[in-house]
């Protein structure tokens, strides 16, 4: 690899278009694989960890089963801390193929794991000690494969190529989702007993393809300059808290409602589905996933349209459009109509919440100084994913167990929307700035 630091801006070479679209390929395929192993959990969680791991198919057993989920991403804010520290003090590249080895293992080893039938309480102590590792390494995925692209891309397309390494949360969903039915179309008897195993297991065989391609891959020409200048920070993560603490809380404000509302239907809306509307499983997984397929073209094409008419205004509208669906979409679910299921999903995630997550990856990264940028993103997203991502799916159960319908989760989406909405309007539009100087005069 070349130790010359190319210009960031300048025309690019041959051989700097190559490395631009090999970078922005392994970055999509690696949060792709990263995301499907962090999925598979959300989907079994909902599903079939209840009986398996905490002895009953009970509304507590569910309820128990989204609360090792929400541990997961209790485990993204000290991975993203830790993970984003190391990114800018080593580099992005070293930091993304270290994710991708603790989040391969871990999930092949839930595979691997004793049910309660077989060791009694070891069997969910297991399962919670490999979620922490999940949540871990997915703390420092999605900064990292988005910085990625985005100190490489070209001026005026920072919102399209944050978007598409972030395409792989929906595609990596995809994967998850179409395995997963596909397995659960084994007999009842076989799917509870050996099934479920497989597409964990999976996850070695992916481990090991992600680290090829992400090994063949250079580092952003940004940390190189950094690098060749001497102007890596020694504590960058003491830096970003220092220096730009409000760069940071705006960074969890923006991500409230992604988060809330896309686990609240990846996770929690196929547990109410199936279990208080009755709607089989199989007619939920392939909604989501035919929705989350979508999102392979409509995650770029919202991030390219925040370049075309700015991050604030493209996400303020993906809010509104968001708050005024969610009553309609759990009455398109309470209706049990199949195709009006599958048009409640294909509106509420590549429209509804793809408007939103679309232009994120470029609307964060933009807040921060170039030195502390990874620590500042992975620390303000996981922060927000764990108190807002992480406990969505228990929220939602526990109100409608409390209320008996799914208003107060609609008011509940609606409250996220609003906070996400102050957040992105309280500060300045980034779209044009450069990105090497993007949040200096707040971390010098």
């Amino acid at each position: 690899m070349s130790n010359v630091a190319p210009t960031v801006g300048s025309s690019p070479s041959a051989a700097a278009l190559k490395s631009r679209r090999r970078t922005m390929v392994a970055s999509t395929v690696g949060t792709v694989l990263e995301w499907y192993d962090f999925n598979l959990y959300g989907l079994a969680s909902a599903l079939i960890f209840g009986p398996l791991f905490f002895g009953s198919s009970s509304l507590g057993a569910t309820l128990a089963s989204f609360a090792t989920f929400a541990v997961g991403f209790a485990a993204r804010p000290i991975g993203g801390i830790i993970l984003g520290n190391l990114g800018d003090r080593i580099g992005r590249k070293k930091v993304l193929i270290l994710t991708f080895i603790i989040m391969g293992i871990s999930s092949a080893l839930i595979g691997c794991l004793p049910t309660v039938d077989a060791v009694g309480i070891l069997a969910p102590i297991l399962l919670i000690v490999l979620r922490v590792a999940q949540g871990f390494a997915v703390g420092g995925e999605f900064a990292g494969a988005t910085l990625l692209t985005i100190e490489n891309a070209p001026a005026g397309k920072r919102g399209l190529y944050g978007a598409i390494p972030s395409m792989g949360t929906g595609a990596g969903f995809v994967l998850a989702s179409l395995t997963f039915a596909g397995i659960s179309l084994l007999p009842k008897e076989d799917f509870i007993g050996w099934g479920w195993r497989l597409p964990f297991l999976f996850s070695i065989v992916l481990v090991i393809f992600g680290v090829i391609v992400r090994r063949k891959i250079d580092e952003t020409p940004v940390f190189q300059e950094l690098a060749t200048q001497g102007k890596i920070k020694r504590e960058p993560l003491w830096a970003v808290f220092r220096k730009q603490p409000v760069a940071v809380i705006r960074t969890m404000g923006v991500t409230i409602s992604g988060f809330v509302w896309g686990y609240l239907i990846q996770a929690f809306a196929l547990s109410y589905a199936t279990k208080q509307l009755g709607i089989d499983s199989s007619v939920m997984l392939w909604a989501i996933a035919i929705a989350s397929t979508l999102e392979i073209a409509s995650i770029p094409f919202w991030g390219w349209m925040s370049d075309k008419i700015g991050r604030k205004r493209m996400v303020i509208s993906g809010l509104i459009f968001t708050a005024a669906y969610v009553f309609p979409f759990f009455m398109l679910l309470e209706t049990r109509s199949t195709p009006l299921i599958f048009l409640a999903m294909i509106i509420a995630i590549p429209i509804a919440k793809d408007s939103v997550f679309g232009p994120q990856a470029a609307l964060v990264a933009e807040m921060f100084d170039s030195r502390v940028r990874y620590s500042g993103v992975s620390a303000g997203r996981e922060i927000g994913g764990a108190v807002f991502g992480g406990t969505a799916p228990f929220i939602g159960t526990a109100l409608v167990a409390v209320a008996g319908g799914f208003w107060p989760v609609a008011l509940y989406v609606i409250v996220a929307c609003s906070l996400t909405g102050w957040a992105t309007l309280s500060g300045k539009e980034t779209s044009t700035q450069d990105i090497r100087s993007s949040g200096n005069h707040a971390a010098n």
